[in-house]
Formats: structure tokens, C-alpha cells, sequence
């Protein structure tokens, strides 16, 4: 499957807590997404399995310290996986 398309990250608030990742939905049969994050590369973790017609995820800066990263995938309905390039931010999220 393809992966999705123009993932970014922008901040929601002006204290810079809450960051709001977008994606674009890759052509095909899309059943839903999955939402990782890898802070200090201590490994990717799941965060969040959302439906096909979700576009967006928030996550929230627990803390300054580390630097996080972030990817999203589109699942199939025939089982293959898109994983569009993953970004980072300073900080630990959750």
C-alpha cells in the first residue's frame, strides 16, 4: 500500500503543548491508521489506531527534555502497510 501523503506536525496552542499531526490519504482501500511515536530512540511505540476517515492525531509535550519522533501508517484491507517518512520535535510526547 502507499503510504501517506504530506504528514506534518503543527503546534495547536501558543504554549507549544499540544502538536497536531495531519496526513493526506493515500489512493487505494484504506482501513484505518496507525499513530507511533519513538521518543529518544528507545524504540516506536503505538499511540493510536484511528479509522480511514481520520486525517489527524494530537499528541502532547510532556516534557523539554529528548526528541521525538513520529510516524504514521495507512493499513490495507489486504494487509499491506504504508508508512509515510517519519519527523521529529524536541521533546517527550505522548
Amino acid at each position: 500500500g502507499e503510504a501517506p501523503s504530506r504528514f506534518i506536525g503543527n503546534w495547536k496552542d501558543a504554549e507549544h503543548t499540544v502538536l497536531v499531526l495531519t496526513w493526506r490519504a493515500p489512493a487505494g482501500e484504506v482501513t484505518g491508521y496507525t499513530v507511533e511515536i519513538n521518543v529518544g530512540q528507545k524504540g516506536w511505540t503505538e499511540v493510536g489506531q484511528l479509522p480511514a476517515s481520520a486525517l489527524s492525531a494530537e499528541v502532547t509535550k510532556t516534557s523539554t527534555s529528548s526528541w521525538t519522533q513520529f510516524r504514521v501508517s495507512a493499513n490495507y484491507a489486504d494487509g499491506s502497510i504504508g508508512t509515510a517518512k517519519a519527523f521529529g520535535f524536541n521533546g517527550t510526547f505522548n
